[in-house]
Order: C-alpha cells, then sequence, then structure tokens
C-alpha cells in the first residue's frame, strides 16, 4: 500500500480502530505507510488499543448515552490524542478526527455528537483524568480483569499494577552495537556526533543502548550496514543460558525475526554452523531480511513445522550441540510493545499454546546430541508456559536435567518479561 500522507493518518487510524474492534485482527498487519507518517499512525491505533478499557470508560462519562459501535472508534481516536499523546494540538485532535468520522459517515448526527464530546473533554480534562486515577486498576491501566486476577494471585496487588502502569508506558527502540568493547564506546561516540540521545540500557549498560524517543531506527550510524541489531536485552538472557561455542552445531528452533540468531552468531564469531527455523512464510521472510541486513549470509534458514516426522535433512541430519526453542507463548511479557495481546488472552487459548509448547519441546528434545543443551524459553509471564512447563515436561523426560533458569519481570529489569530454562541432555 502506498504511505499514509500525514492528513490522512487519522482517517486511516479510524478505519483501522474500527475494523479491530470488529474483528480482533492483527493490527500491525493492517498498519501502513513509511518513515514518519507510519509512526504517528501506529501511535495513534496502538494508543487507543492501549487504553481501549480507559477510553471506553471515559467515552461514557462524556455522554448522556452509551456510544453506539458507529460513534465510539471515533470517540476514542480523539480522546487518546486529547489525554494521552504529548504534542498534539487540542484543534488538530478534534478537527481532523472529526474530518475523519465524516469520511466515513453522512450522518450529521453522529459527526455532531462526536465534536461535542471531544470538545467537552478539552473543558473537563483535568476532572476526567482525575476520575480516571481514582478507578480500578483494570479501568486506570486497561487491563483484563482476567489478566489481573491472575497477576494480583502470582506477584500481589502491588507489583501487578506496577506491571500494567509498565505495559501502558511507550516503548522506545533499544539497540546493540555489534562491536567489542572498545567498538562499544566508539558506537557511542558516533550516537553523540550524529546528536542521538542515549543512554546505557539500566540492566545490561555494557552491550546495550537505550535510544531516545523520536529516532527511526534508519536513522542509527550503520544501520543499513548491519553495525547494530535492534533488540531488547530481554534477548541475551536466552542466549546466555544456551552459552553457543564457535564450532558448534546449532539450531534456533523458531527463530524469527532473528535476533536471537543474530546474536548467536556474534557470540560465535560467525564460526559456529547455525541454522534458523521457522514455519511460516511471512516470519521467513522476515528473518531474511533481519539475517541480510545483519550480514550473516552463511546461516541456513529452512521453513519447517517441528511437530512434523519429516523434517528437512537440515535439521537431521546430525544432532545438535544447543538448540534454543524460543515457542510461540501467550506474549504477556510483551505487552507493552503487542498491547492487542491483553485483550485476545483467555484460558482456552492459553491452553492451547501451552499444548504446541508441549509438543515442541518433544521434538527438539530429539534432535540434541547426548550431553547437549536445550535452552526452552518464552516471553510470557505465565507459570503455565514456564516453570509448569518444564517441570511437567522433566517429570516425562528423565533424560533431561534443568541447570539454571531465568525470570525476568518488566518494571523490575526495565526489559521485555521473559523466562528462559536451560535443559542439558545426559550423555
Amino acid at each position: 500500500m502506498p504511505p499514509v500522507p500525514p492528513a490522512d493518518s487519522r482517517t486511516e487510524a479510524l478505519r483501522i480502530i474500527t475494523r479491530w474492534l470488529e474483528t480482533s485482527e492483527f493490527p500491525d498487519r493492517m498498519i501502513s505507510g513509511t518513515g514518519r507518517e507510519r509512526a504517528f499512525l501506529t501511535e495513534l491505533v496502538y494508543g487507543v488499543i492501549r487504553h481501549r478499557r480507559a477510553l471506553e470508560w471515559l467515552a461514557v462519562q462524556c455522554s448522556d448515552r452509551t456510544p453506539t459501535p458507529s460513534t465510539l472508534p471515533a470517540i476514542m481516536l480523539g480522546m487518546q490524542q486529547l489525554l494521552f499523546m504529548n504534542g498534539v494540538p487540542d484543534y488538530a485532535a478534534v478537527n481532523d478526527t472529526v474530518s475523519a468520522l465524516k469520511s466515513t459517515t453522512r450522518n450529521r448526527g453522529r459527526v455532531s455528537y462526536v465534536n461535542a464530546i471531544l470538545r467537552r473533554v478539552i473543558r473537563e480534562r483535568d476532572a476526567l483524568l482525575k476520575r480516571l486515577s481514582e478507578q480500578p486498576v483494570t479501568i486506570r491501566e486497561s487491563h483484563p480483569g482476567s489478566l489481573v486476577r491472575r497477576w494480583t494471585a502470582a506477584y500481589g496487588a502491588d507489583r501487578c499494577e506496577a506491571l500494567c502502569h509498565w505495559n501502558n508506558t511507550k516503548p522506545g527502540i533499544v539497540i546493540r552495537p555489534r562491536c567489542t568493547a572498545d567498538g562499544f564506546v566508539d558506537y557511542c561516540e558516533r550516537l553523540r556526533e550524529a546528536a542521538i540521545a542515549f543512554e546505557p540500557h539500566p540492566f545490561a549498560p555494557q552491550t546495550f543502548l537505550a535510544i531516545a524517543h523520536g529516532t527511526r531506527a534508519t536513522e542509527l550510524p550503520g544501520f543499513a550496514e548491519g553495525a547494530v541489531a535492534i533488540q531488547d536485552p530481554v534477548t541475551a538472557a536466552a542466549v546466555d543460558l544456551l552459552d553457543p561455542q564457535p564450532g558448534e552445531h546449532i539450531l534456533d528452533a523458531c527463530a524469527s525475526p532473528g535476533g536471537k540468531t543474530g546474536l548467536m552468531a556474534d557470540r560465535t564469531q560467525d564460526q559456529a554452523t547455525i541454522v534458523a527455523c521457522d514455519v511460516h512464510a511471512d516470519r521467513i521472510a522476515l528473518l531474511e531480511d533481519t539475517l541480510r541486513r545483519l550480514r550473516l549470509t552463511d546461516i541456513q534458514i529452512v521453513k519447517a513445522d517441528l511437530r512434523k516426522d519429516d523434517l528437512p535433512e537440515a535439521l537431521t541430519e546430525a544432532p545438535f550441540d544447543r538448540i534454543l526453542l524460543d515457542v510461540p507463548c501467550s506474549n504477556t511479557g510483551v505487552l507493552r510493545r503487542r498491547p492487542d495481546a491483553r485483550w485476545r488472552f483467555d484460558p482456552q487459548r492459553l491452553a492451547n499454546t501451552v499444548a504446541l509448547q508441549h509438543a515442541l519441546l518433544d521434538r527438539t528434545a530429539q534432535l540434541v546430541k547426548p550431553g547437549g543443551r536445550l535452552v526452552y524459553s518464552t516471553c510470557s509471564l505465565e507459570p503455565e508456559e514456564n516453570q509448569d512447563q518444564v517441570q511437567g515436561w522433566l517429570e516425562e523426560n528423565d533424560r533431561f536435567t534443568m541447570e539454571a533458569s531465568k525470570t525476568l519481570f518488566p518494571p523490575e529489569t526495565q526489559t521485555d518479561g521473559a523466562y528462559a530454562a536451560a535443559l542439558v541432555a545426559r550423555a
């Protein structure tokens, strides 16, 4: 699709939000455009999704009747700009949102109704925000009750609220310069010369940098040449447990988008035989793009469903010294980056995901050589996918023992959430 011009960003955002509320489709697949126009469109759409529960509550407070599906998306879009986005003038938030609605309906009553509500928000902004701050965490921090209840039981009310608040903060770009310690210092100097603000990431200050908001990845020095990887420090946790070594035969079993694959290649000085596997064509394309930009041309990419018996020869011709199994999961550790995932969470979906993870563990375990290492990892915070999954699987598979595990809780590590466990096959 062609890039979305700035004047049309709100019209496109309204279309996407309306469709998302109706279908629960993946919003990233509906967002078009490039550069700053795409960034603004993404901020509009993801902001509404992130604050959905709060915006729905606020819409009711500002109306004498429950907003209908024909008006609620525009109300939410306007409120998102007026209440949760810095730097958007009130007149633009109201006028351009109302104009976007006009392009989708000839019903003047709907347009007048939305216009009146948004102007009321401007008049009563401080009072509305104060009333919102007094609501239960499910509304105030806009999370499903099912997640709040399970996190409160697991972590306590204070840690649950901290997690919900973290999920509503705007994620920035975090990078890993692909260089030695001395080169890391040199890359920091390149950022200063380019007038790009940054700071060492608090979780891994010697290897990762947090880039200030407003910088695009393509503006980073050496981005096109593969001098820098875009990835959260959480990606290093599983690779640390894997501890890949030069000369080894290594499988990245669910590799896309390729950040951990690239980190393994760098850790082994590109001297290991690495196979990167994924199941879907779009995921393979994303993996190829990442490795191409990082100029890692010696990694073999394989498209395969690891649950199948008839696997490609590249996966079966020789057992692997080390396997990283970063399984599909509920994504509850990355709700800051994928806010739509919070609204898809439900017990049946979780049960189906747990079963898939178990099947992938069963199959990849068969590909590990005696004495080899299998690292199981998720970007989930749910025990069913993490500790419970590994413990239950080990009880069924006495060939493996757990050597170590890591859990990263976002508000405390300032990273995405994740779990990783190193399972070692008996020699």
